[in-house]
């Protein structure tokens, strides 16, 4: 990609500075992508990434010619070179994270009838790593990639309950946000939860993320340490969750007793 403007101008550290502006620019548009769920115009995108529209429509034809966008009429899209890119992150190779437990995903999918998710803590927030929902299921609007919350979810409350002190202090730090009348937003409360779940075994988020909407959620621990957590998500009537928690927790304990014998194979 040509990200350098006039480079025949100024000392060697003026040009590599202005290559990392461009380049950050760059990622900056890509970044733009993040939460949009449909194409974007080259104005939307410039404003998303807060760069002028001039450099956004120079960036995005080399982003553009090396396949990282593509044009859709007027409007832009992430490009195939993304998804080629994102799929070899260690957790989406053979015998990663995400391709152990599809398997157990699909299963649990098929015994509750109910919308399975599996999800890692990036800091505040969990990230969505894989989803298995069938076409009768009521509507979870989430997809791999999505972030949310930890602490309004049962996904992430499991990975905070069962993760380090510093992880509980980095969502406290960035507070507690409230999405419905059922979020929690007092700390003293949230570290009550925090401490029933690890009693427990398992979270559940209970409104608190959507009206209508409960997850049950357990984590998956590799070798004493918590790698991830898996859920399904339902309506609040007509679920039996006391079955449902029971499927659950055999999913997390299926899919930790897998990976273990995965990563042991690499050591």
């Amino acid at each position: 990609m040509t990200v350098l403007d006039d480079t025949h101008n100024g000392s060697r550290e003026e040009r590599a500075g202005r290559q990392m502006t461009s380049v950050a620019k760059a990622l900056q548009l890509l970044d733009a992508f993040r939460k949009a769920r449909a194409d974007m115009s080259l104005s939307e995108l410039a404003r998303r990434a807060d760069v002028p529209k001039s450099t956004a429509f120079r960036l995005l034809a080399e982003l553009e010619q090396s396949g990282f966008v593509a044009r859709n009429g007027t409007k832009y899209r992430l490009g195939l070179s993304c998804f080629e890119l994102g799929a070899r992150y260690s957790m989406c190779r053979p015998n990663g994270l995400r391709d152990t437990a599809s398997h157990f995903l699909s299963h649990l999918h098929t015994a509750t009838g109910l919308t399975a998710h599996l999800a890692v803590l990036d800091g505040p927030e969990i990230l969505h790593v894989e989803k298995v929902q069938g076409p009768n299921n009521p509507v979870v609007l989430t997809m791999p990639g999505q972030r949310h919350p930890a602490s309004c979810t049962a996904l992430g409350k499991t990975l905070l309950a069962f993760g380090s002190s510093e992880d509980v202090r980095t969502a406290l730090d960035a507070g507690l946000p409230r999405f419905t009348p059922h979020s929690i937003t007092d700390p003293r409360r949230f570290m009550s939860e925090l401490k029933r779940i690890r009693e427990s075994g398992v979270a559940y988020n209970r409104q608190e993320l959507s009206r209508e909407l409960v997850c049950v959620a357990a984590p998956i621990i590799v070798h004493g340490t918590i790698e991830a957590a898996v859920s399904v998500s339902g309506p609040t009537a007509g679920v039996r969750w006391d079955r449902t928690e029971m499927l659950v927790r055999r999913a997390a304990a299926d899919i930790s007793a897998a990976r273990g014998r995965n990563t042991s194979s690499q050591i």
